[in-house]
């Protein structure tokens, strides 16, 4: 039970709060579907917030295809919204739009060792934790969401829209930065073309140290590496034509191309005791042959969920990420979103969930 005296309402009132229906994209048994479902109720420490964009991610399509077994809900965790209603506490927030991490810690330090630990391990791993439209936890394919209060960040006003719902992926890309694994004169490459790999590449070209050796983004797509900025500062290449001259030629190599298989390409440039860094996450399975691993002592780091405060400040510092958006669908076409954005080359989909 929540007391209404605890709560500040914006847009939305009591009575609406109480009673509303909304669409939804519910997942059963790996199928979707548009329903109409209760606007959620924010729990005393969430708020309510009015979905305007949701972004189709490639892990969304994974959980289609059976990434997490199970999954049971509305599927989505990228947005920008505005805050409808907030605890009394954080209503600055209420009428603000906002964009929120994903992952939902229980926050109990008494019981939780990882929770007291805080910092990013608290933030990203607590072992109760639920996870915006990926585990327990209801997304962002529907007009409206509800995610505790201390999760959302409020988008600066010089930020557009549409760009904003870029935040949350952003933020995945900076992680790589927030873990530390590249040294200031360290020689990078990052493997993929497609958003995410831009998407590191922004963060990364514009993290190294000057006279440090300009990072390189090795892709499939000449037309697709054009889409990175100037301020990036990176160098691209073909990955038809990276070996074998380039090969064990980077200290640390990022692995973002979605294909469970080309870790095998990201290795054969990483050189021996270097450091690969896998960022993506797959449905599929991939025999790998680790003796090769093992022989050059390769340091093989994950990398997931990352701080909105950095990615927030490099949209307000200019970096625009919109041309990456390819399409952009209604709600109620979902289905088809989906369909447009797992087709093979497809950028970013976008899913416009409710009006400014």
């Amino acid at each position: 039970f929540i007391p209404i005296a605890s709560l500040h309402f914006g847009r939305l009132g009591v009575a609406a709060v109480a009673a509303a229906a909304m669409d939804a994209f519910v997942v059963r048994d790996e199928k979707g579907t548009i329903e109409t479902v209760p606007v959620p109720t924010p729990a005393a420490d969430e708020c309510l917030v009015r979905v305007l964009i949701a972004g189709v991610c490639g892990t969304d399509l994974e959980i289609l295809q059976g990434y997490k077994k199970g999954f049971a809900g509305v599927l989505g965790h990228e947005f920008v919204g505005v805050c409808e209603t907030a605890p009394a506490e954080y209503d600055q927030l209420v009428g603000k739009r906002v964009v929120g991490d994903i992952n939902l810690a229980c926050s109990d330090c008494s019981c939780c060792a990882v929770c007291a630990g805080g910092g990013d391990r608290a933030r990203n791993h607590c072992p109760s934790r639920t996870v915006l439209g990926i585990l327990k936890k209801d997304g962002t394919y529907a007009r409206y969401l509800t995610l505790p209060a201390r999760n959302l960040h409020i988008v600066p006003d010089c930020v557009s829209t549409e760009n904003a719902a870029f935040a949350e992926p952003l933020a995945a890309a900076y992680r790589i930065v927030e873990q530390g694994v590249i040294a200031p004169l360290d020689r990078v490459a990052i493997v993929g073309d497609g958003r995410l790999g831009l998407m590191i590449s922004e963060c990364i070209g514009r993290h190294m140290t000057e006279g440090a050796p300009r990072p390189v983004l090795f892709g499939r797509h000449s037309e697709k590496m054009k889409l990175l900025s100037a301020s990036a500062n990176m160098k691209v290449a073909l990955a038809s034509e990276a070996l074998p001259s380039r090969a064990a030629a980077f200290d640390v190599v990022v692995d973002a191309t979605g294909n469970p298989d080309a870790i095998i390409f990201a290795r054969q440039l990483c050189r021996p005791l270097g450091t690969l860094v896998l960022k993506s996450t797959c449905a599929g399975e991939t025999t790998l042959n680790t003796a090769p691993f093992v022989i050059d002592e390769l340091r093989v780091i994950g990398s997931r969920c990352g701080p909105f405060e950095p990615a927030l400040a490099l949209l307000a510092s200019g970096l625009d990420l919109t041309p990456l958006i390819e399409a952009t669908f209604p709600l109620e076409e979902v289905v088809a979103a989906m369909a447009r954005a797992g087709t093979k080359g497809t950028m970013k989909v976008h899913l416009r969930c409710s009006s400014d």
